[in-house]
């Protein structure tokens, strides 16, 4: 039996940018898979996969895969790639079916842990936060040098009269 290395950049398979995972091989069922980064296409099909999914915060590894239950088969078939492959030439039904019956639990748990050390998301949801409040800042800004109310133009009536700020029945006058 083969032992699982000590940490991530002991692996021989795993390629590291900085801390970041840039490539994790895997071997399942006698066939190469490979983890990277999320696209923009992976993303969206994982957010499909996982709607109606609760994931509860602070969850571990273990915690995950059983949030996961049913979904985890799609989800994994989105982020493992077979070898030679771009994640947009597969099938997700056809792996997901293939992987759900070659995949061991001590793998499942390695492809979990290595997604998150592949696609840090506390830091990009940070970056998101951070780029959000740069938007309500401008936004903020830009309604404090928008003209004050006491400039517009009085209100006009349906009958072309302008009004005075009184009640309607002190404007409509007895006839």
């Amino acid at each position: 039996m083969m032992r699982k290395p000590e940490g991530i950049a002991s692996c021989p398979l795993t390629k590291m940018k900085g801390n970041s995972m840039t490539e994790k091989k895997y071997d399942i069922g006698g066939k190469s898979y490979v983890q990277k980064p999320l696209v923009l296409g992976q993303l969206r099909q994982l957010l499909a996969a996982l709607k109606g999914v609760t994931i509860p915060t602070n969850v571990d590894s273990m915690g995950l895969v059983d949030a996961l239950n049913d979904h985890l088969p799609a989800a994994l078939a989105i982020v493992l790639i077979p070898e030679g492959f771009s994640p947009r030439d597969k099938d997700i039904e056809a792996l997901a079916a293939e992987i759900e019956f070659a995949i061991t639990p001590e793998q499942i748990f390695e492809v979990v842990e290595d997604f998150f050390v592949c696609n840090p998301l506390p830091s990009l949801l940070d970056r998101l936060g951070m780029a959000a409040g740069k938007i309500m800042e401008q936004m903020t800004a830009g309604m404090g040098s928008m003209t004050s109310a006491s400039s517009l133009p009085a209100e006009t009536l349906p009958a072309g009269t302008e009004s005075s700020g009184g009640s309607p029945t002190e404007s409509a006058g007895a006839g």
